[in-house]
């Protein structure tokens, strides 16, 4: 039969027998288990049957319940469970139905027999509530609970010995389950190290008068009546003592409360030496956890190292293949393209970068000028100072002179402080002017003074300023024909055009956009963080026939376009009408001027289909040289000749001629 026993928060006991339904507990009288504790709600909680068991309910209660420790609305009970409201504490326990029968028939039991029942009971309670516990400060705690409620002592402590003579208290109790104040943490400390040191328990029914605590002098001083002390041993060894006291009432302890308290301290010594394993245990794996991780993370950390060499690596190596593919003295990386166009281009960068003269850039709108104008400053011998650009055209006179010349405090309406030109500040460095065909013919005299004279005069200045500076400058506009209209000076066009460098447009080098739209698609899968876009049967074949009149600037802007309308493959409805519908014009005859390099002609035409041969055939020799209907040493002699290294070229790769 199962039953309740109820330990109010004044000191008062009661034993309640539970039936075959709810019993509710809380501060309403009309419950089954009233209690008079302030944080118990009226009807608090049940305890009710339910699935062959017995279980506990909160009822929406304001403080909540506590089922051995931890906050439940409904959980399953057992025996020895401890139910805690506020300071009431509830004990969960099973009466053995068929036993109390037999006893009650049989004879009624003496007072000493329904003791050693009760203590039978109490302790069947304790050993199965300590071991089911494994965190060790809620098992002191319980430790301390059941030795308490088992011999009514008033105050309880529960010592564990540590390193050398050091002894902790672990847990303190009242009788009201309250932790004891640190004001009243005052015990026999000398009885309770005598108990440590012989593993003997002490049990003082009158402390005061007792022979063997004469010469325990804190007993007397501290005014206590009852003492047990009873020492918690694991096999041989003493692990601490629980230590309980009464200082009011003599004889509060007898043999009988030594015996069940030295029982309960068996059973207390094997739950804390488990608690303690286990928590060496989880140490031990959060410690390999923790390791593990470490050793995780290190790896990660070695990975990413070792990619990043990897990369700069390879990055190193594509360097040196790309310059020794190119023949020339730098990679220019920013540069893309590898036809025969481009190539020409960038041979003569070799030569232009070297030096620190003016150097004339020019080419129809949207070749890539400004990146050529980089290219020439990071690889030449200024690229350790500043370089600034600025577009001509976006500016009218004034606004151009005040910028590239700066000004003076006061020079004009809203100058309120000095201000840098852009000479000044691409001074030991690089200045970039674009588009300086559109310059005013007061600008472009005003530019030539500082050319001839290496120095400046900002708008509303009196002092010059000597500048060192390389000027680079671009135009799409033909200036040799603008100096024989008269609409550019001619003495700034040799001062600019000391070196000249002719961007070809892409309708020069269509077997460019291949490779154009591969690095543009790329960057743009880098910036969204996806893959690469792949294009679809056909698109391609519409980039190459396209005019492209507004060169590689337009081809970027297409494939901005792909990115932003195609999902994994481009189809050929993601491109722009123009490109989609162009129709390539018919013959026109033109002028002499359009009449093209025979020699060049042969050369792109040959190298293209070269190369559009070996990417088809995998790169195998004998079968690109029969596509083209020319014989395999005639192929690789115009391999030689253009400087086409097939990928993955090993002479191993193609099968013998014949087969």
């Amino acid at each position: 039969m199962p039953q309740l026993i109820v330990h109010s928060a004044d000191g008062r006991r009661a034993e309640v027998a539970l039936k075959d339904r709810p019993a509710w507990i809380g501060r309403s009288r009309e419950n089954e288990v009233p209690i008079a504790d302030g944080r118990a709600s009226r009807k608090h909680c049940a305890v009710e049957p339910g699935q062959g068991a017995w279980w506990v309910v909160d009822n929406g209660s304001s403080n909540g319940t506590l089922l051995n420790g931890k906050l439940v609305e409904r959980a399953r009970l057992e025996p020895g469970d401890l139910i805690e409201i506020g300071s009431t504490r509830i004990w969960f326990d099973r009466v053995d139905d068929a036993a109390e029968a037999t006893r009650t028939m049989i004879a009624p039991a003496s007072p000493r027999e329904e003791r050693g029942r009760i203590d039978l009971l109490r302790l069947q309670r304790t050993a199965r509530a300590v071991i089911r516990e494994l965190d060790p400060q809620k098992l002191f705690g319980l430790i301390l609970d059941h030795a308490i409620d088992t011999v009514q002592a008033e105050r309880g402590f529960l010592l564990l010995r540590g390193e050398g003579p050091r002894v902790e208290i672990a847990a303190s109790r009242s009788f009201s389950g309250d932790e004891v104040r640190v004001t009243e943490l005052d015990i026999s400390r000398s009885l309770c190290a005598r108990v440590l040191q012989t593993g003997q328990a002490v049990c003082a029914v009158n402390a005061q008068e007792d022979e063997r605590l004469r010469d325990v002098e804190s007993i007397s001083i501290l005014g206590l009546r009852s003492v047990l002390a009873i020492p918690l041993r694991d096999r041989d060894e003493v692990l601490g003592a629980l230590y309980l006291d009464n200082r009011l009432a003599r004889r509060a302890f007898d043999s009988d409360d030594l015996r069940m308290l030295e029982a309960l301290a068996d059973q207390a010594a094997v739950a804390i030496r488990n608690a303690r394993l286990f928590a060496q245990t989880e140490q031990s794996r959060r410690e390999v956890e923790e390791s593990r991780r470490r050793v995780e993370a290190l790896n990660a950390q070695l990975e990413v190292i070792v990619r990043g060499q990897t990369v700069e690596l390879e990055n190193l190596r594509e360097a040196v293949r790309a310059r020794q593919a190119l023949g020339t003295k730098h990679e220019y990386r920013e540069i893309v393209g590898r036809s025969p166009a481009i190539l020409q281009t960038l041979r003569l960068l070799d030569r232009v970068v070297e030096s620190e003269v003016p150097v004339h850039i020019c080419g129809e709108s949207g070749t890539g000028k400004e990146l050529v104008a980089r290219a020439v400053h990071a690889y030449g011998p200024r690229r350790a100072g500043p370089f600034v650009s600025e577009n001509c055209a976006a500016l009218t006179e004034t606004l151009l002179e005040s910028e590239l010349f700066g000004y003076v405090k006061g020079a004009f309406t809203g100058a309120d402080k000095p201000r840098k030109g852009l000479f000044e500040l691409a001074h030991k460095g690089t200045l970039f002017l674009d588009e300086v065909g559109d310059m005013s013919p007061g600008m472009q005299r005003k530019l030539l003074r500082v050319l001839q004279e290496g120095e400046v005069r900002p708008v509303g200045g009196v002092e010059p300023i000597k500048v060192d500076v390389r000027i680079l400058s671009a135009s799409n506009r033909d200036l040799a024909a603008m100096v024989e209209t008269g609409e550019f000076r001619e003495d700034l066009f040799y001062r600019l055009r000391v070196l000249h460098v002719r961007l070809p447009s892409l309708r020069e080098r269509k077997e460019d956009i291949p490779v154009l739209v591969a690095s543009f698609l790329d960057r743009e899968a880098k910036r969204s963080g996806g893959r690469p876009l792949r294009l679809a049967p056909g698109v391609l074949e519409s980039l190459l026939r396209y005019d492209w009149p507004g060169n590689v600037r337009e081809l970027e802007n297409e494939c901005m376009r792909m990115t932003a309308l195609a999902t994994e493959v481009v189809e050929a409805d993601v491109l722009s009408d123009q490109v989609r519908g162009y129709v390539p014009r018919g013959p026109d005859i033109g002028s002499p001027d359009d009449i093209r390099d025979l020699n060049v002609l042969v050369e792109q035409v040959e190298v293209g289909e070269i190369r559009k041969a070996l990417a088809l055939h995998g790169s195998n020799k004998t079968r690109a040289a029969d596509a083209l209907r020319i014989s395999r040493f005639a192929l690789q002699r115009k391999l030689e000749k253009y400087g086409i290294a097939a990928e993955g070229d090993d002479p191993a790769a193609d099968p013998p001629a014949g087969t």
